[in-house]
């Protein structure tokens, strides 16, 4: 199922239903953020409409922490809203991350070549941020059936 759980254990992080809501969000990452808040929560409320159309629910674990004893629960779809905005939020301190220069204020000690001279050039810049590929890590880690009829869904 393309169900997307609530959790930050690896288990709910790496369910395929988890993940193709993440490459859902990250399909629609461009569109998003050039949005107002209105417009934002319509596309969010789109992503939300595509899950439930792929017979996917947002559940959320209603027993103890460790999940030794309790059931899932499905929530209401402004807690799914809820959801998928904060993998939006989520992507967005992502990118951010990614796109910080290199910490070049303190350079390390190069290797010695012997006689007191670095081998290595310490002070070098490292480059940034290379160009994110259309391919997601979400995507390359998702081997979950039916992934090839998102494109056709977001049609509707």
């Amino acid at each position: 199922r393309f169900d997307v759980l609530f959790g930050r254990n690896k288990r709910c992080t790496h369910h395929p239903g988890t993940m193709r809501c993440q490459l859902l969000v990250e399909m629609h990452w461009k569109e998003y953020e050039g949005q107002n808040k209105f417009e934002r929560g319509r596309i969010a409320d789109k992503i939300v409409r595509i899950v439930h159309e792929s017979h996917g629910r947002f559940l959320k674990w209603d027993g103890d922490s460790a999940m030794a004893t309790g059931s899932w629960k499905e929530v209401d779809n402004n807690t799914a809203h809820a959801k998928v905005t904060h993998f939006f939020r989520s992507l967005r301190e992502r990118k951010q991350r990614s796109e910080k220069p290199a910490n070049t204020s303190a350079p390390k000690r190069g290797i010695e070549n012997g006689n007191g001279t670095d081998v290595i050039d310490s002070t070098a810049k490292v480059s940034g941020p290379t160009e994110v590929s259309d391919t997601s890590l979400f995507a390359k880690r998702l081997r979950a059936p039916g992934m090839d009829d998102i494109s056709e869904s977001l049609e509707a």
